[in-house]
């Protein structure tokens, strides 16, 4: 079960809060807690009776100046559970919140929750950013963070500290700091998705909004300068490069780079459109693009050997140390690049690795001995093993010295090809069935599901007159005709 932490900034608003708390410990289980951060109120807090609930304090300023980042900060730094749920002591929560929120806990997602509003009249302002009466995606605000508001979040507070929490730059007045955390998130690959299951009604009061200009204009001059420049206005700065290659299969295209922004590692991601011209593709493409984190290169159909030596190229230009190749068809865990890149730090020496593909059948290491002619996979084992090849699916390499993919070969053998090279050259290449991702399947609310490939899409991929071309390339170059071998536990 996953564990939450409430933070509740406060300061004299004991009523409102009393009706906040009220509605949430009839919700949360006994290892949730609620910090109420307080800022030092005058008339103090409410003496709410429970283990889970505490009262924690920043050092008290003087004069007392309006400091929502700082208590907001505050609190995600004493969270003990890594997903935190930012609300105003003024917002009581529906009675399914926080079901809703343990069941929808996400890293790779900022939520923004439904904020209905009670007018001084009694009258209930339904939220206006409720236009489609329900649930949706802001991918394609292009970053701006506005369908954020504060008084209701949910996130990792793990993953949105790699592009860094809220900036306290916005003390002193009023609003904007949440559209700019949330820009952050957004250009750092998170997406944002407005919930209308973590729905809550505002309590009305009067309204200060102090210097809300000013706010507006940092935050609308932030939001640009993170689109173009994230690593050097955030600590966002990435030393891993990710390649996907897509075509032809645009409903894998969010499932696979969602799964690899849930990571807890700052990575820029090369998404290739490799000669799809259908407009879905286009346009999720394009949604994931305009964030700082993802580069979309977009052209005619090209091999992947090209696809490949030209991705290792841009990566050496952004100065990075690694970069991973995952298939469109790979959905990482959340440890698996972590891990392969933890591997490559600890053992110098190693100089690509792969990793562990689960199927809905069972597990396949992509990696193993060449014996005699033919390549076999070691049986699932933990730790990392040499290996005499390395799958292109699911593997990290370095770039420095680097070993460019021979560009003859088109689909089929590029692989062992470059294995065979590698270890020519004396590199150590291996395996380690620590790091683990999923390949072929969908994840659905019904479980998860064998993928089937488009017709069109095997067309390309499974010629049988290629195939054999390449076997025949890679006899001629290596001097015998490869097969393929089953599993072994040596």
């Amino acid at each position: 079960m996953q564990n939450l932490s409430f933070i509740i900034p406060h300061f004299q608003k004991q009523r409102h809060l009393q009706q906040v708390w009220d509605e949430l410990i009839l919700q949360v289980h006994p290892d949730d807690e609620i910090l109420i951060v307080d800022d030092h109120s005058p008339d103090g807090v409410p003496d709410l009776e429970c283990s889970c609930t505490k009262v924690i304090r920043p050092s008290k300023q003087n004069p007392h100046t309006y400091r929502l980042c700082t208590l907001r900060n505050y609190g995600l730094g004493h969270a003990s559970n890594d997903f935190c749920i930012i609300l105003d002591p003024d917002c009581v929560p529906n009675p399914s919140f926080v079901d809703n929120a343990r069941r929808m806990c996400d890293p790779s997602i900022l939520f923004a929750g439904k904020i209905d509003k009670i007018q001084e009249d009694g009258e209930v302002l339904v939220d206006p950013r409720d236009i489609s009466g329900g649930s949706r995606w802001e991918d394609w605000r292009d970053g701006g963070g506005a369908p954020v508001w504060g008084g209701c979040m949910m996130f990792s507070k793990r993953r949105a500290n790699l592009c860094g929490w809220f900036s306290e730059k916005f003390n002193g007045a009023w609003g904007s700091e949440e559209h700019d955390f949330a820009a952050r998130c957004y250009h750092s690959g998170m997406r944002i998705r407005y919930s209308t299951e973590l729905q809550v009604t505002h309590q009305w009061h009067p309204k200060w909004e102090g210097d809300a200009q000013r706010n507006r204009d940092i935050w609308m001059t932030m939001k640009d300068l993170y689109s173009g420049h994230l690593n050097m206005f955030s600590p966002y700065q990435p030393a891993v490069g990710v390649m996907v290659i897509t075509m032809l299969r645009p409903d894998l295209i969010n499932q696979c780079l969602q799964a690899i922004f849930r990571s807890n590692l700052q990575l820029k991601v090369r998404l290739i459109n490799n000669g799809d011209a259908g407009d879905v593709t286009k346009k999720i493409a394009r949604e994931w693009g305009n964030r700082w984190a993802v580069d979309l290169a977009t052209h005619e159909r090209k091999w992947p050997a090209v696809v490949r030596n030209e991705t290792m190229k841009w990566a050496i230009g952004k100065g990075y140390k690694y970069l991973v190749f995952i298939d469109d068809d790979v959905t990482v865990t959340p440890s698996g690049i972590p891990r392969l890149v933890k591997t490559m730090e600890e053992n110098k020496d190693i100089y690509a690795l792969s990793g562990k593909l689960k199927t809905t059948k069972g597990t396949t290491m992509l990696g193993g001995p060449l014996r005699g002619n033919m390549f076999y996979k070691y049986t699932d084992r933990a730790g990392f093993h040499d290996s005499d090849w390395v799958g292109g699916g699911f593997t990290i390499h370095r770039l420095n010295p680097l070993i460019l993919y021979d560009q003859k070969y088109q689909t089929g053998y590029n692989d062992y090809d470059w294995s065979m090279t590698a270890k020519k050259a004396k590199y150590r290449l291996a395996v380690t069935g620590d790091a683990v991702a999923w390949h072929a399947v969908k994840f659905t609310s019904r479980g998860v599901k064998p993928y089937k490939n488009p017709a069109d899409y095997n067309t390309i991929r499974y010629d049988r007159n290629r195939h054999e071309q390449m076997k025949k390339l890679f006899e001629t170059k290596w001097g015998f005709r490869l097969r393929e071998g089953a599993t072994t536990s040596e």
